[in-house]
């Protein structure tokens, strides 16, 4: 009895080590389970794949010695078995014009308000990645001055090109022999630009460009002989890149009124730059064929003058409008035209020079005339290439404009400001008509405290 009472306890002990042992392991595979769940068809994410790094042509020429010599108002740098010419850049300390800049950024976002996007661009000149090491020390920091605006921006997207230029400074992106980059740079900036907008963007391949020609730019008038003569020996290559997309170019005045439907790029004899929308002397409206409902208006310097084309995959609509020269109020054609995305494209001379004020008339002018976009709404051709425009620029102009029943009218103001009013307002065009001064064969007028005295014929011209 004792001995069956014995292996009793020994089995029950045995039994209960076992149950121990099965509730120590269950407790364990819970405790992992819950520390990393089985990824099921519901919660599984799928990998993302990692960025395509931007791998370009890059030489360290800003770490590197290089002969060089100053002429002019430039500098002239051997590289690359070539000479290449560039201006110095320093900042003018105490202006404000950094501050000005970005705040008159974050005014426009607030104006705009919540729906659009608004980007800073600000574009190094060629110094800042083709000064050598030797020369540095003539030349203030552009990736400081870019860095301190982007502090400064306050909902405002801040699009940084200058990594992605270093990174291929070894290609043409910037002209040797001109104060502007390639039509190359301005490709690779915009790629940055579509990203950070959320944008297709086409590749290079998709684009033709036209055959290279032999360029000597602006840097020829800029600097003395010998610079002329080394520039002059290995010239530029210029060419314009069209893309395989279809788009129209509509041309508009300073009040943007329609005036005529033309390519973007005619080819000028006596400047290649010049065939650029007839020297950058009008605004522009590109219709393309993207139906996405994005419309961008980009508010631009010389630097900006050869983008848009590279964005015709990226947006419905694209208008291009000159810091110094659009006098329409820009917060009314923001809301006007729809425009969902804001681009300020400028060199850094640009936003740190007193002319960069001219942002806040652009915000806060008021514009002459009705606010209207006037242009035809099917064109012609199917793509911009196609497109060329009879007779003179200003025989189309006087068709269009009698069109649209406006009349122009000469405000010798501050800025000599074209105001536009419309033909049927007898009133409007009368009380014009008596306050102007007789100007006869010679008038005088007043210009910043300045006096000064010309014909007539010279005035109008």
């Amino acid at each position: 009895m004792k001995k069956h009472i014995k292996n009793t306890i020994i089995c029950i002990a045995a039994l209960t080590v076992a149950l121990c042992a099965s509730a120590c392991q269950k407790d364990t595979q819970t405790g992992s389970e819950a520390s990393a769940p089985v990824a099921t068809a519901d919660t599984a994410k799928p990998e993302q794949p990692a960025e395509e790094p931007d791998i370009g042509e890059h030489k360290d020429y800003d770490k590197e010695d290089a002969p060089c010599y100053e002429s002019g108002s430039i500098i002239v740098v051997e590289q690359d078995g070539k000479k290449r010419g560039m201006e110095t850049y320093t900042m003018t300390l105490g202006t404000g014009c950094l501050e000005f800049y970005a705040n008159e950024l974050n005014q426009m976002k607030d104006e705009a308000g919540t729906k659009v996007k608004v980007y800073s661009m600000i574009v190094p000149t060629a110094c800042e990645l083709y000064c050598p090491a030797n020369e540095r020390y003539r030349i203030d920091s552009q990736e400081d001055i870019i860095a301190e605006v982007k502090d400064m921006l306050v909902d405002v997207t801040q699009v940084d090109v200058l990594p992605t230029l270093k990174n291929h400074n070894a290609e043409d992106i910037y002209y040797r022999s001109d104060t502007r980059w390639t039509p190359l740079g301005a490709y690779y900036a915009g790629r940055v630009f579509a990203k950070a907008a959320g944008v297709p963007y086409a590749d290079i391949s998709e684009y033709t460009p036209t055959a290279p020609k032999d360029y000597l730019g602006d840097l020829q008038g800029l600097s003395g002989p010998q610079a002329q003569e080394d520039l002059a020996k290995t010239p530029d290559s210029f060419s314009f890149y069209q893309p395989s997309v279809k788009y129209t170019t509509n041309y508009y005045d300073e009040e943007f009124s329609f005036l005529i439907t033309k390519p973007f790029y005619e080819e000028n004899e006596e400047s290649l730059q010049d065939g650029y929308y007839d020297g950058g002397f009008y605004c522009l409206k590109l219709d393309t064929k993207v139906n996405n409902g994005r419309k961008l208006a980009i508010i631009k310097d010389e630097y900006g003058t050869v983008l848009p084309t590279f964005l015709t995959s990226s947006f419905e609509e694209i208008y291009v409008l000159s810091y110094n020269y659009l006098e329409a109020n820009l917060a009314e054609m923001i809301s006007e035209f729809g425009i969902t995305d804001v681009l300020y494209l400028m060199n850094t001379y640009t936003v740190t020079d007193t002319r960069v004020y001219t942002l806040e008339t652009l915000r806060t002018q008021a514009t002459h005339g009705s606010l209207r976009d006037d242009a035809p709404e099917e064109p012609d051709a199917d793509t911009d290439s196609d497109k060329k425009s009879s007779g003179s620029d200003s025989d189309a102009t006087d068709t269009e404009k009698g069109e649209n029943d406006v009349e122009y009218i000469y405000d010798v103001g501050i800025n000599n400001q074209v105001g536009i009013v419309e033909s049927s307002d007898e009133d409007a065009g009368q009380q014009y008509e008596e306050e102007q001064p007789d100007y006869g064969e010679e008038y005088d007028y007043s210009y910043e405290g300045e006096d000064y005295t010309a014909d007539e014929e010279d005035y109008y011209d």
